[in-house]
């Protein structure tokens, strides 16, 4: 016997007041008991789509920060870079004015390091070999002296630079050399006694050479300093010249890549973040990191050139000026690199940060809201159980009011619930039509509302889903049409005669493919032959496709006789370009075969190499790639010439016979199509020839799925 909840009142009622209270009781911990599984499981949901979201959100904003700081920073370095070459540009300027009016200036004199002690930022000077050689003349004495003038420009310019290991110089075209140098926090005299300034001569120099060639302030490679071989320079120089405005010298900056190292180390994001600085010629110019690949050093290699593909695609990328955000593996660990432009001096700046704290920020994020999540949760039981305790006391206070109300509660209670019931299994059989009319004002009528809401959304899907089913079918019906158009395109009567034999096979990527071969007699002693890929698969490729193959063949049965081979395919190609608006083009190989004397004639329109067995032997078919069919008119195309000998075989293919992927991505490639074909009987059956190669395609390319069309075919010649 099945007792209803009205049943239940109503003994509850009978039974006194105790019993009345106990079923109330358990009634309302029932309920709430339900209601807090029900809960958990939501928040259980709502606290793993959180965390997810919060855990993407995180990654993205790390490293859209990752671009923004290499942006800033590349501005920034861009900027205090640039402010060298500046100072070069201006030092330059100076220096011309002095040497182009030697009359508006006094003669200076400069120290001398070989007899004199020179401190921080004072300008001395030395000579060439030449110059100690020759000695001075008055001339030269003189010119030397008014060029000492700079040293108003140079101590200054040293002094705004005393944070950094530097240099400022000029070097003269009669060999003499005047320098401030910065050594930082050195107080004592610089240390020049076994200094190789003494014989130095700039004119031998790098930055004096590639300032004289470009005429124009130029930034030097890394190079190690000529006197003090503790740290390594990089920096901007520039000429200067004479009254009759021919080089009268160079001047320049050098600047310490260790201090700058110092200026950029802050960009790096965490304790395992570095970054660096790649100039025009894809060389790391700067770097915070001290070893491996992307230290700067003296005759720094091409990253462009790397071993690994991922940075050397995101150099050759930051040398063409982009911006952007790239995993890459360096040293055998993954890194996400930011990269912006520097535009002012065409360098560009990187930083690089651990894959592995960008996941783990992320996963911390996770981590602090599901542990927000389970706090919620049991705060949620804490309230559960406090309400459940204040429910209890209260009901006991209550039971003697609830017993002589219960039978009028319950029959009010218990009607909207058998409607409510009456409406889901009407619901449930199928007529999504049918409302729910309740009118409690509690949350039984809420619930008959969401029911009402839900039957009208699965009528609606319903709807779209018939909608869609007939659409998918429909589609699928048109695919097998084209399937079989494509494949009634395509010759399946092979002859086997005496004087030749051929067999081709056309397997498409999709439903329908790119792919075609034809062949046809132009008259009774010569047999055409095409093999031919359309860019692109599918629908667009089949028609495509079919266009080609008719143009070809119409062509060639029209005019072959009267203008030659070269000329047909040109005319071919003419009219697949005309309205061609999707640019879409063909690869082909079109050859021409007499029957009687072996010549067989062919143009190659950008398509693979056949291979061609004689004399046992396999060898790919010397072939002039013309360009390919379709996207250019006006092209000429250039025929070709080999004579056939009986048993003589020419195997043509797709690329997606020597393209063919693995599951690691490795294709199949022409030195395994040549190896096997060299390996295999070329002179069994023609169908079992085709079958062995098809084998050992499928061999390399195992369980994975297939990437392109694929198409092969044979030409056997017999007489």
């Amino acid at each position: 016997m099945k007792w209803t909840i009205q049943k239940r009142l109503l003994v509850l009622v009978l039974a006194a007041g105790i019993l009345s209270f106990l079923t109330l009781s358990g009634l309302s911990f029932y309920g709430m008991n339900v209601m807090r599984g029900e809960m958990t499981k939501l928040g259980d949901k709502v606290g793993e789509a959180g965390a997810d979201f919060t855990e993407n959100l995180m990654t993205y904003q790390l490293k859209q920060t990752l671009g923004e700081l290499a942006t800033s920073r590349a501005g920034f370095i861009d900027h205090e870079i640039n402010l060298i070459r500046l100072d070069v540009e201006i030092m330059s300027h100076i220096m011309t004015r002095i040497a182009s009016n030697p009359d508006d200036y006094k003669p200076v004199k400069l120290l001398n390091p070989q007899s004199e002690p020179v401190f921080n930022t004072e300008t001395y000077l030395t000579y060439g070999p030449d110059v100690k050689r020759d000695g001075l003349s008055p001339a030269l004495e003189r010119e030397i002296g008014i060029a000492g003038n700079i040293r108003a420009l140079m101590m200054p310019l040293a002094k705004s630079f005393i944070n950094y290991k530097s240099a400022f110089y000029v070097g003269s075209k009669h060999g003499y050399f005047i320098c401030s140098s910065v050594f930082p926090d050195r107080t004592e005299a610089l240390p020049f006694e076994e200094s190789e300034f003494f014989d130095y001569d700039p004119r031998e120099r790098s930055w004096y050479k590639a300032a004289i060639a470009a005429g124009a302030p130029v930034f030097s490679d890394i190079y190690t300093h000529v006197n003090i071989s503790e740290y390594q320079l990089i920096g901007c120089s520039a000429p200067y010249y004479d009254a009759a405005g021919n080089v009268a010298g160079v001047v320049g900056i050098d600047v310490s890549s260790k201090d700058i190292y110092n200026a950029i180390a802050e960009t790096s994001i965490g304790e395992n973040g570095f970054s660096f600085v790649l100039n025009g010629k894809g060389e790391v110019i700067l770097s915070t990191r001290a070893e491996g690949d992307l230290a700067a050093k003296e005759g720094g290699l091409d990253l462009r050139g790397s071993s690994e593909p991922t940075l050397a695609d995101a150099a050759s990328k930051m040398v063409g000026g982009q911006n952007g955000i790239l995993p890459v593996t360096v040293d055998g660990e993954e890194y996400f690199i930011a990269f912006a432009p520097m535009k002012r001096i065409g360098w560009s700046f990187a930083t690089l940060t651990p894959g592995k704290d960008i996941v783990a920020a992320a996963a911390d994020s996770r981590n602090y809201f599901l542990t927000q999540i389970a706090g919620f949760r049991t705060r949620f039981q804490d309230k559960f159980f406090m309400m459940t305790l204040a429910g209890m006391i209260l009901l006991a206070g209550l039971s003697h009011v609830f017993l002589t109300a219960s039978k009028k509660e319950s029959e009010r209670v218990v009607k909207p619930i058998h409607e409510l019931a009456d409406g889901v299994r009407e619901i449930s059989s199928g007529n999504l039509d049918k409302k729910l009319d309740i009118q409690t004002g509690d949350e039984i009528e809420h619930l008959a509302t969401c029911f009402n809401a839900m039957t009208d959304e699965l009528k609606t899907y319903m709807t779209n889903l018939t909608k869609v089913t007939a659409e998918k079918e429909r589609i699928a019906t048109e695919l097998d049409v084209a399937t079989e158009i494509q494949r009634g395109m395509l010759p399946k009567d092979f002859p086997n005669r005496a004087d030749f034999e051929l067999l081709a096979t056309m397997t498409p990527a999709k439903e329908v493919g790119g792919d075609f071969y034809d062949f046809y007699m132009l008259d009774e002693t010569h047999l055409a032959i095409t093999v031919a890929d359309v860019s692109g698969k599918g629908i667009p490729a089949a028609l495509f496709m079919v266009i080609a193959k008719t143009i070809l063949n119409n062509f060639a049965v029209s005019t072959h006789n009267r203008e030659g081979l070269a000329e047909v395919v040109a005319a071919a190609n003419d009219k697949l370009c005309a309205n061609n608006e999707a640019m879409m083009f063909v690869t082909a190989f079109i050859g021409v075969l007499d029957l009687e004397t072996g010549e067989f004639v062919f143009v190659n329109a950008g398509h693979n190499p056949p291979v061609w067995f004689r004399d046992n032997h396999c060898e790919f078919l010397d072939v002039k790639k013309n360009f390919v069919l379709g996207p250019m008119d006006g092209i000429p195309f250039e025929e070709q010439r080999i004579t056939l000998k009986p048993g003589d075989l020419l195997f043509l293919y797709t690329d997606g016979v020597t393209e063919a992927l693995n599951t690691a991505d490795e294709e199949y490639l022409p030195d395994r199509l040549i190896a096997f074909m060299n390996s295999t009987d070329c002179r069994a059956p023609l169908e079992t020839l085709l079958a062995n190669v098809r084998a050992d395609v499928a061999a390399h390319v195992g369980e994975a799925e297939q990437s392109d069309d694929i198409t092969m075919f044979a030409l056997r010649f017999k007489k």
